[in-house]
């Protein structure tokens, strides 16, 4: 096959995968549109999962493939499980998560870095907030897996603080203090080069 022809397959893979994103994330609006979440809302999304397996690996579709077959694993749906799956489904369709991360006022938005490069091998991550992709220690383990390292604190030898996108604009104001204005400090002296990424760009990068 010819290198034009590999890249108009390419293509067509790439809107494929587009619009199947789309339609998920129209169906993530649609269930959630009424702060409730059913059984039957639930299953529906798995057959859907099982339809469109394409998407696996895309974000947002990991982490709302993986949540609702950890949620199913057991066969038995329990209300705190329900009520978790509800409210991460709402901070996936909502705030235009897929382009921003989380919604953050402007000034606290300028110390992202918009256009990030991440590199796992031999860097070091350290992560603040509440992840989507899960918790803090498999966000550790899918960073050592890739060659990286990880540490609690954002010190000189730092390459990338990463925010999570569960956190609520409220909780990175009260919090900017801490772990993110170190960081944004550190970059703003020139001195040190570390990068503040939003979750969803750390995901795309796995």
């Amino acid at each position: 096959m010819s290198n034009p022809e590999v890249a108009k397959l390419n293509s067509i893979d790439q809107r494929l995968v587009t619009k199947s994103l789309n339609t998920l994330m129209g169906i993530v609006n649609g269930i959630v549109c009424d702060d409730n979440l059913s059984d039957t809302e639930i299953q529906f999304l798995s057959v859907w999962m099982s339809e469109n397996r394409h998407i696996a690996s895309a974000y947002p579709a990991n982490i709302i493939f993986r949540r609702v077959r950890e949620v199913l694993a057991d066969g038995v749906i329990a209300t705190e499980e329900r009520e978790q799956l509800l409210q991460e489904l709402k901070t996936l369709s909502g705030n235009d998560f897929s382009n921003t991360g989380v919604a953050l006022p402007d000034y606290i938005q300028t110390v992202f870095d918009d256009d990030p490069h991440i590199v796992f091998e031999s860097n070091t991550f350290v992560f603040t907030g509440e992840f989507m992709y899960g918790t803090r220690q498999a966000c550790f383990r899918a960073v050592q897996k890739r060659g990286g390292v990880t540490a609690d604190n954002v010190t000189k030898k730092t390459n990338y603080l990463v925010v999570g996108a569960k956190v609520s604009p409220d909780w990175i104001v009260e919090n900017f203090g801490r772990k993110i204005q170190k960081a944004a400090e550190m970059v703003e002296s020139g001195v040190y080069e570390i990068s503040i990424v939003r979750e969803v760009d750390w995901v795309m990068a796995i």
